[in-house]
C-alpha cells in the first residue's frame, strides 16, 4: 500500500499534532485508533519512541505490519535503556517486538540475540534480514572464512548476531571467534541491545536437575560469558511463552539485571482456541498402532493427513514411526511420503526442504515427526493436530510443544498419548513398581496432572502463574476433562481411536527376536577409524576445511553407525538413507564411509557359514535402520584383528553404481598377524583403510574421466 502524507488530526500530544506523517493508510489509522489511556500515561519522549515505531515498521514492511501493544511497550523500555522481561503466549508477536527496537537504534550499533537452537537462529536472520536488519546466525555451523569474520570484526556489513550461548565463552576446550570478539573494547562498545529468545532455557537446561549436570551449562554462565562484557547501560530483555515468577528471579539474577531498572511483563500464555486431551498408549511406546487414528477406513485415493507434529523423545524411534505411516497409507499416498522425521542432527538442507514443503499447503509434506527440535521457534499457522506420543518430561515441554500448534487462530487438538506409569501414577500406588529412567526424568507436576486430570487449561496456566483476565479462556471445547462441554475427540481424527481389543493378538504369542548389534567390544576401533578418516577429510578439503566437520559426518552419528551389525551396510544408498543424509552428501561421502565399515567387517560369510548357526549376521536380522532402547553383548564376538585380512576393494561395473567385489580389481593390503598388534597392528589396518579409500577415490575419478570423455 503506498505511503501517502496525511494530516493526523487533534492530536493527544502537542509535539506532533497538526504534522504530516508519511505513512500508509493502515498505519495512520492503527497509530490513530490507540487508546487515549495508553497516550496519555506516556512521556513526550516515550510518545515520540512510540511514533517512531509506526513510521519505520511502515517503512520497512510497504505498509504491510503495525505494531501491537507489547511491540510498543518493548519499544518504550529498550529506548529507555531498561532491562525488560517478557512472558508472553505462542504466537503473540514476540519476533517483531525483539525487531522494532532494533530499527530505532542507530544504524552502527550492534544487537545480540541469543538464541538456543539453529532452527530459530535462521528464523531470526530471515526475520530481521526481511525488516532490512543485515544479520548472521553465529553457532558451531558459521564458516571459518577469515574474509567472514573479517567483515563482522570491522563491522562492515552485520549489525544484528542470533548466537548461540556456547559462542559466547570457552567451549569444549577453546575459545570460539564470536568470544574472542567480546574482549574488543572498541567491539563491544557497539553493542547497545542483548535479547534472549526463548528465555526459559535459561532453567530448562542451563540448571542441574537432581544428580544430572546441566544439559547446557553456558546458559546458567552467561552473565560472566557475555554480559560482563557489555557496558552497563547496554538494556537487556528475555523473551519466552514459559516463565513463571521463579524462572523470572533466575534470569535477572543470572543476567546480572537490576531490580529497579526492570520492566515485567506479564501477558497472559493462554491460546484459546487450543483444545488438550489426553488418551492412554495401548501397549508400550514402541507400538506405533497407537497413532493409526490419522487414518479413515477404508482410505480414499485422495487422502490427505491434516497438517500436524507428532512429538517424540527418540530420534531413531521418529524415523521409524514416519516409515510406520507413510507404509501404512495407501501405495499412492505412502509414495509421496507425508509423514516425514525431524530432528537437529539431520543435515541443514534436508531441514530446510522439510520446513518449506510443510509450510506450503499444496506441497506433499503433512506431518512432521519431531524431536524437541520443533518444539520452539517452529512458526507455521495452520497446524491443525499437535500429538505428544509419551508425556513430556516437564511442563515447559507441554506448553512449548503445544504452542506450535493452531498459530493462525483455528482450532487445534493438542493430544498427549501417555504412559500407563503417568495415567496411574504407578510410582505412588504401586509398591513393587520399578520406574523408567524416563519416567524418574519426569516431573512430579507432569505425572500429577496427568493422573488427576484437573483442567488442563488451568494446570498450564498455574505453571505459568498467568492470573490475567483471559488465562481461562476458550473458543470451542476447553479440554477433555469438562464433561459439560460435550467434548468431542473425533472432529479431529481421521480415524478411530485405538482400543485394546484392536491390539489383541489373534493367534497364539510369537516369540520375539531381540535385535543384535555389533558388540560393544568391536565397536571403538571403527568408531577411532571413522574419525580420523573424518578429520583427514576435513583437512584435506580445501572448501570443507572452512566449515563445521560435522558438515562432513555428524559426531552422533559415528557411534550409530558403528554399533549397526556387520555386513548390514552394503552400498553407499544404505549409509545416506541411514544417515537421512542430501543426494550431495552421498556423492560426496557415502563411499568413503562404506569402505571403510567394510574393511573393517572383513569379509561377508558364506551361505554356509549362516546355515551352520551364525545367525547373528542374518540379513533379516541386520536393517541399518531398526532403533532398539538398548544394545546387546552378542557372544558372537569377531575374531582379533590381527588374524582378518582386509576385504577386497569394491569396484564399479559398468551397469551399476552398487559396489561389486573383485579380488583382482587391485592390491589387498593386510594386518599381518603381530605379537605386537596393540602397538603396530592398529596403525597398519588404519593405514591400509586410508590407502582403500584412495584406491576408491582414484577408481571414482578414473570413471568421472571415461564418462565424460563419452559424453563428448
Amino acid at each position: 500500500m503506498p505511503r501517502t502524507p496525511a494530516a493526523r488530526p487533534a492530536s493527544i500530544d502537542p509535539f506532533i499534532d497538526n504534522i504530516p506523517l508519511p505513512m500508509s493508510q493502515a498505519a495512520l489509522d492503527a497509530f490513530n485508533s490507540l487508546s487515549y489511556e495508553f497516550m496519555e500515561a506516556l512521556s513526550t519522549a516515550q510518545r515520540i519512541i512510540v511514533l517512531n515505531a509506526f513510521l519505520f515498521l511502515d517503512f520497512v514492511s510497504k505498509g504491510q505490519k503495525t505494531p501491537r501493544d507489547l511491540q510498543l511497550r518493548a519499544a518504550i523500555a529498550v529506548g529507555e535503556g531498561k532491562n525488560l522481561l517478557v512472558r508472553s503466549g505462542t504466537g503473540s508477536g514476540k519476533t517483531l517486538a525483539m525487531i522494532i527496537p532494533v530499527l530505532l537504534l542507530p544504524k552502527d550499533a550492534i544487537v545480540i540475540t541469543v538464541s538456543p537452537l539453529r532452527l530459530i537462529q535462521d528464523n531470526h536472520v530471515t526475520e530481521f534480514s526481511k525488516y532490512g536488519i543485515p544479520s548472521i546466525a553465529i553457532n558451531s555451523f558459521t564458516p571459518e572464512d577469515p574474509n567472514l569474520w573479517k567483515l563482522i570484526r570491522n563491522r562492515e556489513h552485520y549489525h544484528h548476531y542470533s548466537v548461540s550461548p556456547e559462542q559466547c565463552g570457552i567451549y569444549k576446550g577453546h575459545v570460539p571467534r564470536f568470544a574472542r570478539l567480546l574482549h574488543d573494547s572498541k567491539w563491544v562498545k557497539k553493542i547497545k541491545l542483548l535479547q534472549i529468545d526463548e528465555a526459559h532455557f535459561v532453567e530448562t537446561t542451563g540448571q542441574a536437575k537432581g544428580d544430572e549436570a546441566a544439559f547446557r551449562p553456558a546458559y546458567s554462565d552467561l552473565g560472566e560469558r557475555l554480559r560482563v562484557h557489555l557496558p552497563t547501560s547496554t538494556p537487556c530483555t528475555a523473551y519466552s511463552a514459559s516463565m513463571p515468577g521463579y524462572v523470572m528471579d533466575l534470569l535477572m539474577k543470572t543476567l546480572r539485571m537490576d531490580a529497579a531498572n526492570t520492566i515485567k511483563l506479564e501477558l497472559t500464555t493462554n491460546r484459546p482456541n487450543l483444545i488438550y486431551a489426553t488418551i492412554p498408549i495401548i501397549g508400550s511406546i514402541d507400538n506405533f498402532r497407537n497413532l493409526d487414528f490419522f487414518f479413515p477406513t477404508p482410505i480414499p485415493p485422495s487422502y490427505r493427513p491434516p497438517k500436524s507434529i507428532i512429538f517424540l523423545d527418540n530420534k531413531l524411534k521418529a524415523a521409524k514411526l514416519a516409515r510406520h505411516l507413510n507404509a501404512k497409507a495407501s501405495p499412492e499416498i505412502g509414495a509421496v511420503e507425508p509423514f516425514r522425521h525431524y530432528h537437529s542432527t539431520m543435515s541443514k538442507p534436508y531441514l530446510e526442504h522439510i520446513i518449506k514443503s510443510f509450510k506450503e499447503e499444496d506441497e506433499d509434506v503433512r506431518c512432521l515427526v519431531a524431536t524437541e527440535a520443533a518444539s520452539n521457534g517452529f512458526d507455521v499457522a495452520d497446524i491443525r493436530l499437535i500429538v505428544m506420543f509419551g508425556v513430556p518430561k516437564t511442563k515447559f515441554e507441554e506448553d512449548q510443544r503445544g504452542g506450535r500448534g493452531g498459530r493462525d487462530g483455528l482450532p487445534c487438538l493438542v493430544l498427549t498419548i501417555a504412559e500407563k506409569w503417568a495415567l496411574e501414577n504407578l510410582a505412588a500406588t504401586d509398591p513393587v513398581h520399578t520406574p523408567s529412567k524416563k519416567e524418574l526424568r519426569t516431573e512430579a507436576g507432569v505425572i500429577a496432572d496427568t493422573h488427576s486430570k484437573p483442567c488442563r487449561r488451568r494446570a498450564l496456566a498455574d505453571h505459568n502463574n498467568d492470573k490475567t483476565p483471559t488465562a481461562l479462556d476458550f473458543t470451542m471445547w476447553c479440554c477433555d476433562n469438562h464433561d459439560d462441554h460435550n467434548f468431542d475427540i473425533s472432529v479431529f481424527l481421521p480415524g478411530s481411536l485405538p482400543t485394546e481389543a484392536d491390539h489383541a493378538p489373534s493367534g497364539p504369542p510369537t516369540k520375539t527376536t531381540r535385535r543384535k548389534y555389533r558388540p560393544v567390544a568391536a565397536r571403538q576401533e571403527l568408531i577411532d577409524c571413522l574419525e580420523e578418516w573424518r578429520m583427514q577429510r576435513h583437512a584435506d578439503d580445501p572448501i570443507a576445511r572452512h566449515f563445521r566437520i560435522g558438515d562432513i559426518l555428524e559426531t552422533a552419528s559415528i557411534p550409530l553407525l558403528a554399533r549397526q551389525p556387520r555386513h548390514s551396510l552394503r552400498i553407499p544408498a544404505d549409509i545416506t538413507s541411514f544417515l537421512q543424509e542430501t543426494e550431495e552428501w552421498h556423492r560426496e561421502y557415502a563411499l568413503d564411509i562404506l569402505s571403510i565399515i567394510i574393511q573393517y567387517d572383513g569379509p561377508r560369510p558364506t551361505s554356509a557359514a549362516l546355515s551352520s548357526g551364525d545367525s547373528s549376521e542374518s540379513s533379516s536380522d541386520s536393517h541399518p535402520d531398526s532403533d532398539s532402547p538398548q544394545d546387546t553383548d552378542d557372544s558372537e564376538i569377531p575374531p582379533p584383528r590381527s588374524s582378518r585380512r582386509l576385504a577386497p576393494v569394491p569396484t564399479f561395473s559398468d551397469s551399476d553404481s552398487s559396489p561389486e567385489y573383485s579380488p583382482q580389481s587391485s592390491p589387498q593390503p593386510s594386518c599381518s598377524p603381530s605379537p605386537q598388534f596393540n602397538a603396530n597392528g592398529r596403525r597398519l589396518r588404519r593405514a591400509a583403510m586410508n590407502h582403500q579409500v584412495a584406491g576408491i577415490a582414484h577408481q571414482v575419478a578414473k570413471r568421472q574421466k571415461t564418462l565424460g570423455q563419452g559424453t563428448e
